[in-house]
């Protein structure tokens, strides 16, 4: 947190609570130059891909956001696209090294604050931030909403973040703690009826889902008239998967197998429920103490049978999305979510995720069409039968995954009993299993 200084630079803001700029460039020096350039006004945080900012926009709000446009793997403009249907009340500053007129106006056409040019001239820059501040509309504060209002008991703390949904408090009610997930209405108003409707299904659906890999909900309200329709969940004191993996956390083998085991889990329940999740990521685990996993956000899930399904649209998390789910949801199925497994399982034990790309394009050909590296070749300890399994889970041809999740469970769990247990290779049981796990060959 940068040092205040003697005035408060921002009337409207308070002393402790300078305005939050989040600067994204994939180069470090630009980074560092604009959190030097910009400390003591603001509170500066730096991300270095698109996908690292979209992590830290779920979790904070920002005031102003600062892009570059080169970035790898996902391009400033889809990112700045997708920031600006998600949070179009954030003013968007886009930074290039190749500045081009006709990129200017169709920037500021469809959107952007300001269009800036490289080398960054911090004087222009400090004024369009405060001409930014100055315009900003009135920002959605929803522990003084919940102050305000009957809200049977709960006390607000604190603000855990913010997504694309809209906002999710802490709170305390008779001495324990709960998450209260908020739908925003001034985010998106023109999709406010289908945001409305996905917020609402989810918590029809975790009010039926009793697992204990699941999060709970414990009341919600859909009043039309509320300003802010809400989900009263179980509060998980831990972190999302995406952070032990970001940050290296020491895990063991059997921890990390364990993981991947209550993820299965949680997905052959509420595919049993006939419901898909098509969100299956590292940022929708959440991880609590002794590494128990918690599944969350059924907010684009699907339900089969169902009046209140969602759109056939393509959705999800791209680097997660399996190669049908590229094409409609109607082609979706319960081994699409197995897929997304594989890619989490993959990432958990080598590092890295299997399928890459520059942009949104270049990733789905790679989930479509390439063989990602084998995982013994990224991590050599690796046991053979791990591999095999992540192979199952990460065929591009859905007829030759998994069939269930249990099927999951069942292999994984055999092979850690029959290593534990020193069984010999030929047993019959060890062959029937490896049976199952003939597939094509789709490592490189």
């Amino acid at each position: 947190m940068p040092e205040e200084t003697e005035n408060n630079p921002h009337p409207q803001f308070t002393k402790d609570e300078l305005p939050r700029v989040l600067v994204i460039d994939d180069e470090e020096p630009i980074r560092r130059l604009l959190a030097t350039g910009l400390s003591g006004k603001y509170h500066v945080s730096a991300a270095a891909s698109a996908e690292e900012a979209a992590d830290m926009i779920s979790k904070s709000v920002f005031n102003i956001i600062i892009c570059d446009i080169c970035m790898p793997e996902i391009s400033g403009k889809e990112f700045f696209e997708e920031c600006h249907k998600v949070i179009p009340e954030v003013p968007f500053i886009v930074l290039t090294g190749q500045p081009k007129f006709t990129d200017a106006i169709n920037y500021v056409k469809e959107g952007a604050f300001y269009y800036l040019a490289k080398p960054i001239d911090f004087h222009l820059l400090g004024s369009l931030l405060e001409k930014a501040l100055s315009e900003k509309k009135v920002e959605f504060n929803p522990a003084e909403t919940f102050h305000k209002s009957d809200f049977n008991g709960y006390k607000v703390i604190k603000s855990l973040g913010s997504g694309n949904s809209g906002t999710v408090l802490l709170a305390e009610k008779e001495g324990n703690f709960y998450a209260i997930k908020i739908l925003r209405k001034d985010i998106d108003p023109d999709n406010s009826a289908v945001r409305l409707k996905r917020f609402m299904q989810e918590s029809e659906i975790l009010k039926q889902i009793n697992h204990p890999n699941i999060v709970k909900l414990f009341e919600f309200n859909h009043d039309d008239k509320s300003s802010a329709p809400y989900i009263i969940m179980e509060f998980i004191n831990g972190k999302q998967l995406s952070a032990h993996i970001k940050q290296k956390t020491e895990m063991t083998f059997a921890e990390k197998i364990y993981i991947i085991n209550q993820i299965a889990y949680a997905l052959d329940y509420v595919h049993r429920c006939g419901i898909l999740h098509r969100d299956v990521k590292p940022e929708n685990i959440l991880i609590a103490e002794n590494f128990t996993v918690k599944l969350t956000d059924f907010g684009i899930c699907k339900v089969s049978e169902s009046g209140i399904t969602m759109t056939s649209d393509v959705m999800g998390s791209p680097a997660y999305m399996s190669p049908e789910s590229f094409d409609s949801a109607k082609t979706q199925d319960r081994r699409s979510d197995i897929f997304s497994v594989g890619v989490l399982c993959y990432e958990l034990f080598t590092g890295t995720r299997p399928f890459h790309g520059d942009n949104f394009y270049q990733l789905m050909e790679s989930i479509r069409e390439k063989k990602p590296e084998a995982p013994k070749k990224l991590n050599p300890q690796l046991p053979n039968w791990l591999q095999d399994v992540m192979a199952k889970m990460l065929d591009k041809n859905p007829d030759k995954r998994f069939g269930s999740c249990a099927e999951v469970m069942k292999a994984i769990n055999f092979y850690v009993n029959e290593a534990s247990s020193n069984a010999t290779a030929g047993s019959i049981t060890t062959r029937i299993l490896k049976s199952m796990l003939i597939m094509s060959n789709v490592w490189k």
